[in-house]
């Protein structure tokens, strides 16, 4: 959905214009999803989070 504001100034009066035009090729919005890349990058977050929480057990270990 594209929205387009046309401000308009006439003798110190103002007219906003808005047109709300629906996209010709949109198709329709189902979920909020991030494609393979947002995968992938919460998924290394989601490791690195995991050894920050296992490190001190780990570290426990050698000591």
């Amino acid at each position: 959905m594209s929205i387009t504001r046309t401000i308009t100034v006439r003798d110190h009066e103002v007219t906003v214009r808005t047109v709300e035009e629906p996209d010709a090729h949109a198709e329709p919005f189902t979920a909020i999803t991030g494609g393979r890349r947002t995968a992938a990058v919460t998924a290394v977050a989601g490791v690195l989070v995991v050894v920050v929480a296992v490190m001190p057990a780990v570290v426990q270990l050698f000591h």
